[in-house]
């Protein structure tokens, strides 16, 4: 099993498990874990470690996916977990999340899983303009 732990800034590892579980019912081995303004550095980076720790035995490697590089929940992977089975994946999306919860299970290796949850991610952005979406229906030329 690949464990997921979601890093992030104030509410966003929350409502990235949320909105996941909404999509995709309730998953073992997901949890979220927010960085909170004025939050102690050293006690987050311990429940950061904490929860690693915890899965050790039951998963095969961990995927901490973190809102934004560089930020502080990832600078907390990344030197806090050297030495576990982590790999981090930052500019963190809910395509990508749902993405690796459906498809960890399958018979891809870690690698192919995240390349093609990468992929998946970069091509479901979108940019809509209403205006020229609906320009054929107002009888405009497009």
């Amino acid at each position: 099993m690949i464990g997921i732990l979601i890093c992030g800034h104030d509410h966003f590892a929350c409502g990235m498990r949320e909105a996941a579980e909404m999509l995709c019912g309730p998953q073992a081995y997901l949890q979220a874990l927010d960085y909170k303004l004025n939050e102690d550095l050293d006690v987050y980076r311990q429940n950061l470690r904490n929860q690693i720790e915890a899965w050790e035995p039951e998963t095969e490697e961990i995927l901490c996916l973190c809102d934004i590089q560089g930020g502080f929940p990832m600078e907390a992977c990344l030197t806090q977990l050297p030495d576990k089975k982590v790999k981090i994946i930052t500019e963190t999306t809910l395509t990508l999340l749902t993405y690796l919860l459906v498809h960890r299970n399958g018979s891809q290796s870690s690698r192919q899983l995240i390349d093609n949850a990468l992929l998946e991610a970069k091509e479901a952005i979108h940019v809509i303009d209403p205006q020229i979406l609906f320009a054929d229906q107002k009888g405009e030329a497009s």
